[in-house]
């Protein structure tokens, strides 16, 4: 009953919604490339009973390679390639039901919420990622998932939840352990407000849950430490001076080594305008400020400042990596139309014009993403 309302209600947003979901199904036909390669000779060595990309064991984070090799059908690979995309898919739409349950938690009108999921769904870079076999999906899945349950109330069941959502997500891309900030401070907040008994039942289920990934930093360690992974994220740390390298990258100041063109700050507005490889510092600079200019206000609820928080760390964490494009900023894009919502706000811009820019701005994606469309379908079919 109620999406049958939201239907009738929102027709427009749900036109949107919709004609997004059928562009991500484009993904289905094309064949792995880039990084989906990496993480498909990860599977295959995984069936295989080792955890190798080539000759050597490997350190890339295990949760893509082990969905890919959970679906994986020797005899139909694309079919096996294809379900592991539908999933990704799916645990998508489980992410926008994360995003709404947090967004309503902050009293927003409902519209705006639309807005928000209606614009992170058609977004371009949404559209390539979130139905590919690169860890976009999951990401943003868990990444909200903790958001949600870190403003939920205080329980062991909601505790436990978050923090297998935050290991999930730490275990698909490394740089989100700097979220660990925001789990403590929930478990802390539950230590001070229930009973010791209640405090050891928690930390007992987080005993079992941490057990795998300590497993696992040991052997990322061990392998580590004797340079045996063939690809590695951690060698961007090794050598020296390598920490202001990365800074120097992450705030696009020099081009990283590791990649074809500047990234970190002018690659912020390529999240926004679907140009391949479009750079640009001033714009880049001047978008961040209205999000900043728009969380800066002295009626944040707690799970606002939460978000910033998050935000913040991930963020930082992308400069001290040396890293930060397009895809990587997608996890946060709802964060971003909230502090430009917000910054609206502060100027005295009406509900109606946000929601109205919203539909015109979707519809130029929409437009741009048909064209992709067809030209992906005349390519494949």
């Amino acid at each position: 009953m109620k999406i049958i309302n939201f239907i009738k209600e929102e027709k427009v947003f749900t036109a949107i919604i919709l004609l997004s979901l059928i562009s991500s199904l484009r993904s289905l036909i094309t064949p792995p490339f880039g990084d989906e390669l990496t993480y498909l000779k990860l599977a295959d060595n995984i069936l295989k009973g080792k955890y190798y990309l080539i000759n050597n064991p490997s350190t890339v984070t295990p949760i893509i390679p082990l969905i890919i090799a959970f679906f994986k059908i020797n005899a139909y690979p694309m079919l096996g390639f294809a379900l592991a995309k539908i999933f990704h898919i799916i645990l998508t739409i489980f992410g926008f039901r994360y995003l709404y349950l947090f967004l309503a938690k902050q009293q927003l009108n409902h519209r705006i919420i639309v807005a928000i999921i209606a614009l992170t769904a058609v977004n371009p870079i949404a559209i390539s990622n979130f139905g590919s076999l690169y860890p976009e999906a999951i990401l943003f899945f868990c990444f909200w998932g903790v958001i949600y349950y870190s403003v939920s109330e205080y329980k062991i069941n909601n505790l436990v939840k978050m923090l297998f959502l935050f290991l999930m997500l730490s275990m698909t891309r490394y740089l989100y352990l700097v979220l660990g900030l925001i789990v403590v401070f929930n478990f802390y907040k539950f230590y001070k407000s229930n009973s010791l008994q209640h405090t050891y039942k928690l930390l007992m289920y987080t005993a079992i849950l941490m057990t795998p990934i300590l497993f696992w930093a040991k052997y990322v360690y061990s392998i580590e430490q004797n340079n045996l992974s063939e690809i590695s994220y951690f060698n961007r740390f090794k050598t020296d001076n390598q920490l202001l390298y990365n800074i120097k990258s992450g705030l696009g100041i020099i081009k990283h080594h590791e990649v074809s063109r500047i990234n970190g700050i002018p690659a912020f507005i390529s999240l926004f305008i679907p140009i391949t490889g479009f750079r640009h510092y001033l714009l880049s600079i001047i978008l961040l400020l209205t999000i900043s200019f728009g969380y800066f206000r002295k009626n944040n609820s707690i799970g606002v400042k939460i978000l910033i928080s998050a935000l913040s760390l991930t963020m930082l964490g992308l400069i001290f990596a040396g890293t930060g494009f397009s895809r990587y900023w997608l996890i946060l894009l709802p964060g971003f139309f909230l502090g430009f919502y917000y910054s609206a706000k502060q100027m005295g811009i009406k509900n109606k014009v946000f929601i109205y820019t919203s539909q015109i701005v979707c519809f130029i994606y929409i437009v741009n993403e048909l064209r992709l469309d067809l030209l992906i379908i005349n390519k494949h079919l």
